[in-house]
């Protein structure tokens, strides 16, 4: 039997779920892709300016994670506007994105993330930013653009943990869409991608077993 008496109690445990822990899936990607795009950014261009990115960007990193970010916010953006040409600057972005949709101010979220997919010379980045992108138009209904950013990814031939990823956005869209057997069958392919992250592993099980039910 399902853990949620209504279709609408299962979409809202997953929102609040996804709200909290959706972009932690994410981190240990973007710390690795910010780490080899600096890199490349520091041979290539040998700027003074590229090590204080570096600084700024690690003094950012601590900050979120000790929940502190509100501190440096101002030293984000300053990075973001002054540097934009940096990969740093772009996982400021993503820091600030998460920041600011945690304070409840989506329309600032969505502006972040819309600039990386402008702005990130990473392709993977850009990916980073489409799937978040996705992920809130969906809990705000804004379906028809969750879906372009879908489509746009599936175009992309996402491997790997950004298909698992992915796929566990179209399951997301499927349930918004009350549409039971697309989202079995994307929480089935996230199931079946070994290098789905673990968390998401579990909760799309969880998800196949309620919608079998």
């Amino acid at each position: 039997m399902s853990r949620y008496e209504t279709e609408d109690e299962q979409v809202e445990a997953i929102k609040s779920w996804w709200k909290k822990n959706g972009t932690q899936l994410l981190s240990a990607l973007l710390v690795v892709v910010i780490a080899i795009s600096g890199w490349r950014y520091w041979t290539n261009a040998q700027y003074i300016d590229s090590a204080n990115a570096s600084s700024l960007f690690e003094a950012l990193q601590v900050n979120m994670e000790r929940g502190t970010f509100g501190e440096v916010s101002r030293e984000a953006l300053k990075l973001i506007q002054e540097q934009p040409d940096s990969p740093y600057s772009v996982g400021a972005a993503m820091m600030y994105a998460k920041y600011s949709l945690d304070k409840g101010e989506t329309e600032e979220a969505l502006a972040q993330y819309e600039w990386i997919t402008e702005n990130a010379k990473d392709a993977q980045l850009r990916n980073i930013a489409y799937i978040s992108l996705a992920r809130i138009q969906i809990d705000l209904q804004n379906l028809d653009a969750a879906q372009a950013h879908l489509d746009f990814l599936t175009k992309a031939n996402l491997k790997g943990a950004e298909k698992s990823v992915l796929d566990y956005a179209f399951g997301l869209m499927a349930i918004a869409k009350s549409d039971s057997e697309s989202a079995q069958l994307a929480f089935k392919r996230v199931v079946e991608n070994e290098k789905t992250e673990t968390n998401l592993l579990g909760l799309a099980q969880i998800q196949l077993d309620d919608l079998a039910n």
